[in-house]
């Protein structure tokens, strides 16, 4: 009875193993798989707790590498620089927190994954990747040591740059010397950007358009602080822009 009860046991458990799907089974170990999606961006400390979590629940062989994927139809500079969900802050803190080197820390830009809520709103995702695996579906990639995101001017101020106009024009000779680098000015706001903001923006735009660099070259727009905002005094919204130089190096393949 013993025997037919184990030879029972047995076949329950072959039938069982028998039904798993395909994936589980042959595809295990070897298949880059989506951790979170950030529809609408995320603040730094939400980032960091996440980060913590793919640490803790996906053993290291499954992260071996981490992709970072935005999806935007703008080119990789842009669609880095204007993500809601820091793909720098990501990278940085996977990097100096989390001992990855930066050969395993791409960026990614893809076209079919974007919002469906807002097109035009990049999206960012957190890929964990095993060795060996190939990476998610994208039309552009780079290392997280190709590209760089610098901002420019010293008078930090409010989520602004006080000091923009110097900053702009620095910015200008940066691109000028740089063919594969890229600008980029955000008017950041609480809830709506203040009348000095807009006026501000209009100044850098046109100062930029008379510069003579190509309009591909640069973008310039309002943008929603994504980040946390104290309540208790509470923040007012910015004056000044806030400039930035995205520069990139193509020189290495992503594997």
């Amino acid at each position: 009875m013993r025997f037919k009860a184990n030879q029972y046991l047995g076949l329950c458990l072959i039938l069982f193993l028998s039904g798993l799907p395909v994936s589980a089974q042959s595809d295990a170990g070897v298949t880059a798989r989506l951790f979170i999606r950030y529809e609408h961006g995320a603040a730094q400390h939400r980032i960091a707790e996440d980060l913590l979590t793919l640490k803790l629940s996906v053993n290291s062989e499954a992260r071996a590498k981490v992709a970072i994927r935005v999806c935007s139809k703008e080119p990789m500079a842009f669609a880095l620089a204007t993500a809601g969900a820091n793909p720098f802050l990501i990278a940085d803190r996977l990097v100096n927190a989390y001992a990855y080197s930066p050969e395993r820390v791409v960026f990614l830009r893809s076209e079919d994954c974007l919002s469906t809520d807002n097109a035009s709103e990049p999206v960012t995702e957190i890929w964990a990747i095993p060795e060996g695996g190939s990476l998610p579906p994208q039309v552009e990639a780079l290392g997280s040591n190709q590209v760089r995101l610098t901002p420019l001017g010293k008078e930090q101020v409010n989520r602004g740059t006080r000091d923009y106009e110097a900053a702009l024009q620095k910015l200008i000779r940066r691109l000028r010397a740089n063919p594969s680098s890229a600008g980029v000015v955000f008017g950041y706001f609480l809830e709506r950007p203040s009348p000095a903001l807009q006026r501000r923006l209009r100044e850098v735009a046109r100062t930029l358009e008379r510069s003579g660099l190509a309009r591909g070259r640069y973008l310039v727009r309002p943008k929603a602080w994504d980040d946390e905002v104290s309540t208790y005094p509470p923040d007012t919204e910015p004056e000044y822009p806030s400039l930035f130089v995205v520069e990139v190096a193509r020189s290495c393949a992503v594997r």
